[in-house]
C-alpha cells in the first residue's frame, strides 16, 4: 500500500477543490456587486461554491489524521481496499442509482399526468424525459462494459 501516493492525490484534490471553490465564490462576489444581472440569480455561484469547500475539508481531514498518527493509515485505507468493503459500497450505490431512477420516474409521470399542456412543449418535461433516459441506458451500458471485462480478466487467469 503506497501511503505517500495517497497523501500526494489527497493534496492535490485539496488545491483543485479550494481553487474552484475561490472561483465560484469570487464569480459570485463580483456578479453579487455589479449587479450585471448576466445570471437570473447571482447568488447561486456563492452557493455552489460550498460544495467543493465541503470537499476539500474532509479530503484535509482526512489528510491530517493520516499525517497525525500513521499507525492509523491502514484503517482508514481499510476501506478503499477490502473488497468485502467494496462489494458492500457498490451494492450501496447500485441501489442508491434504483432509489434516484424511481424518483426521477415519479416525478416524470406525475409531471405528465399533472400539466399534460407540457408534454412535448415544456423544457422540463424534455429534461425529466432524459434523465429518466440516461439513467436506464447508462445502467445498462455499464452493466455491458464490467461483464465484459470481467470475462477479459477470466480469461487471462
Amino acid at each position: 500500500m503506497n501511503t505517500e501516493k495517497i497523501m500526494k492525490e489527497s493534496k492535490v484534490i485539496i488545491l483543485i477543490t479550494l481553487t474552484v471553490g475561490f472561483a465560484l465564490l469570487l464569480t459570485g462576489i463580483v456578479l453579487l456587486s455589479l449587479g450585471t444581472g448576466l445570471t437570473p440569480n447571482d447568488k447561486a455561484f456563492v452557493g455552489l461554491s460550498f460544495i467543493p469547500f465541503s470537499l476539500s475539508v474532509s479530503y484535509w481531514i482526512k489528510l491530517s489524521r493520516m499525517k497525525k498518527s500513521p499507525q492509523s493509515i491502514p484503517k482508514t485505507l481499510l476501506p478503499e481496499i477490502d473488497e468485502r468493503l467494496v462489494s458492500i459500497r457498490n451494492e450501496a450505490d447500485a441501489k442508491a442509482l434504483k432509489v434516484v431512477q424511481g424518483a426521477i420516474f415519479l416525478i416524470y409521470m406525475g409531471y405528465t399526468l399533472m400539466v399534460p399542456g407540457d408534454i412535448f412543449e415544456s423544457p422540463a418535461w424534455w429534461i425529466l424525459l432524459m434523465l429518466l433516459s440516461i439513467s436506464f441506458l447508462s445502467q445498462g451500458i455499464l452493466h455491458k462494459i464490467v461483464a465484459g471485462r470481467d470475462r477479459s480478466l477470466e480469461g487471462d487467469n
